[in-house]
């Protein structure tokens, strides 16, 4: 009986072990409060990445992802298009998912908002022509 209960409290503290290693390598490896990933990276793929990013266009054959903890702001969720230009898809996505440009820029970059949520949802979208480079960023809510 007692050793019954002993292979028991073993399993049981085997267990725990394993999934205390498992939480703090989860919390530490997301500490710097940025992780970048790519498509394949499956898990960071399917926790980190906002519907909409998921489902926006790949303007390019070289691109990733970034997911920003907020650190005390909203999480954002980015994917950036290396060797790109043409943002146009983009935009036609965005518009046809309900969001419009807004007039105003904020530090170059466009502004897309949902019309009837008086701009809680939005997206931003940055071209760098000179480093080939296309950013879609939207702000987790």
């Amino acid at each position: 009986m007692l050793s019954t209960f002993v292979r028991y409290l073993i399993a049981i503290s085997i267990t725990a072990s394993i999934l205390g290693g498992l939480f703090i390598y989860l919390i530490a490896s997301n500490i710097n409060g940025m992780t970048v990933y790519k498509e394949t990276d499956r898990y960071r793929y399917y926790t980190l990445t906002d519907k909409q990013i998921k489902n926006a266009p790949r303007i390019s054959q070289n691109y990733y992802f970034e997911f920003q903890s907020g650190d005390g702001y909203t999480p954002s969720n980015a994917i950036i298009f290396k060797d790109a230009t043409d943002p146009e898809p983009l935009r036609a996505y965005l518009a046809g998912s309900g969001y419009s440009r807004q007039q105003r820029q904020q530090r170059g970059m466009e502004v897309w908002c949902a019309p009837k949520k008086t701009c809680s949802d939005r997206f931003y979208l940055y071209v760098d022509k000179h480093a080939k480079e296309v950013t879609l960023t939207t702000l987790q809510h």
